[in-house]
């Protein structure tokens, strides 16, 4: 257990939004060095500077001014496009013969990406100018580039093979970004027709048939039962509306505040991994999210340890990361992958076979690779199918609402016509 407390909270960190702190510091050759630093947490702060070859002196955080990029970050704030097509412009001028400086200057006049990432290849450029590595430069930029594309970086430039790290990291996030897309848009339809219809039916009930339920009182009709239990719906809806969206407001406070808690996280962790229709869909992507990035990672030359260090961080899931965290405390024992990942029914078998023939032979990253396609694709398959099976059952549930409606409205008209 106590190996598994430093990889949550490095997880945790990396989430964070990124706070601005002044620093003083000494730096070689006994020179004060004066600064901002932006990271998750104080902590992160120190260690960066300490990356940057500083000892921090004094370290304080900066109060944060209002801003467009932080008020609204998806319209105005760093987006993954922007990293992704940088990664690609980047690899297209090193290969073309540029040095590192003279491209990122380029990329900066041409006002790549957003004006929130312009001023990140900025300061990128700038610290290069100072003497710092490449990698150095973009982990003082904690919003923009993971700590898994800084390592994997730091990594192309010992082992001089940039232009295929930035492509691979390109490659590795629009496959990433496509996929999480391609999720949304298929739960897109059902929850908008749900929502919808939901929202028309209390309508109903609430403004249009009370003063139809009304006449039905005055004529003082035999009301089959459908009508009635329509009725006392709407008039519970009408007079004790503020009690229910009391009620339902504690319900939705409360729900949000244990799921935020770890107890409550953990258990709506695992019932996206169990539940029916979205569970295996949700497994599966999990399973090509973890062997994609293990065989960037390892193809990039990133060592073993170091790549299951990083791992935790590409998932949300509690239930996923303790997992891979039993995983990498069992590879530090020296139990190698396979069998800290058989202890644990998150892996099925074909991945421990896997990953265990990988091993053997010297080739893990070829098969993750493959791994990866393969679940991407049963992702794709059980995502369609779960749409299949959600899609006409929230048509036919608000159709049945609906007809439920009509056959109580048009029930007692039948009534009012043979009295007349």
């Amino acid at each position: 257990m106590a190996s598994e407390a430093p990889t949550r909270r490095r997880s945790k960190e990396t989430k964070a939004k990124p706070l601005t702190f002044r620093y003083t510091a000494r730096a070689a050759g006994g020179r004060t060095a004066k600064g901002t630093v932006k990271a998750p947490s104080e902590v992160a702060a120190q260690n960066l500077l300490v990356e940057q070859g500083y000892t921090p002196l004094t370290l304080e955080p900066v109060a944060s001014q209002w801003s467009l990029e932080g008020a609204l970050p998806s319209m105005f704030g760093i987006k993954q496009a922007d990293i992704i097509q940088f990664s690609n412009q980047l690899a297209t001028l090193l290969e073309s013969g540029l040095t590192l400086l003279p491209a990122l200057q380029l990329l900066e006049s041409q006002a790549v990406g957003s004006a929130a990432f312009g001023r990140v290849i900025r300061s990128i450029a700038q610290d290069l100018g100072t003497g710092k590595s490449f990698a150095q430069a973009i982990s003082r930029h904690p919003s923009a580039f993971s700590e898994i594309y800084v390592r994997t970086i730091a990594v192309g430039e010992r082992t001089g093979k940039m232009e295929s790290v930035l492509r691979e990291m390109a490659e590795y996030m629009e496959k990433q970004a496509a996929f999480s897309k391609k999720v949304g848009k298929a739960l897109m339809y059902p929850a908008v027709v749900f929502t919808v219809g939901i929202g028309a039916t209390l309508v109903i009930l609430t403004v249009a048939l009370p003063p139809m339920t009304n006449m039905f009182v005055a004529m003082e009709l035999d009301l089959p039962t459908p009508t009635r239990i329509l009725m006392a719906t709407s008039n519970f809806l009408v007079n004790f509306y503020i009690y229910i969206i009391a009620v339902v407001g504690t319900l939705i406070g409360a729900f949000i505040w244990y799921t935020r808690r770890p107890a409550g996280r953990r258990m709506l962790d695992q019932v996206k991994l169990s539940a029916p229709l979205i569970g295996v869909p949700v497994r599966m992507s999990e399973l090509a999210r973890i062997c994609r990035t293990m065989a960037v990672l390892l193809n990039a030359g990133l060592p073993l340890q170091e790549v299951m260090e990083l791992l935790p961080q590409t998932t949300t899931n509690s239930v996923v990361q303790d997992a891979l965290a039993q995983v990498k405390a069992g590879l530090f024992l020296g139990q190698g992958l396979t069998y800290p990942m058989s202890m644990n029914s998150l892996f099925p078998p074909l991945m421990l076979q896997m990953v265990r023939v990988g091993e053997e032979s010297n080739n893990l990253e070829k098969n993750l690779f493959v791994l990866a396609i393969f679940y991407e694709t049963t992702a794709d398959e059980r995502t369609a199918a779960m749409l299949s099976m959600i899609a006409p059952l929230s048509t036919m549930f608000l159709a049945g609402l609906v007809g439920f409606i009509a056959m109580s409205v048009i029930m007692p008209m039948y009534s009012m016509t043979g009295n007349f």
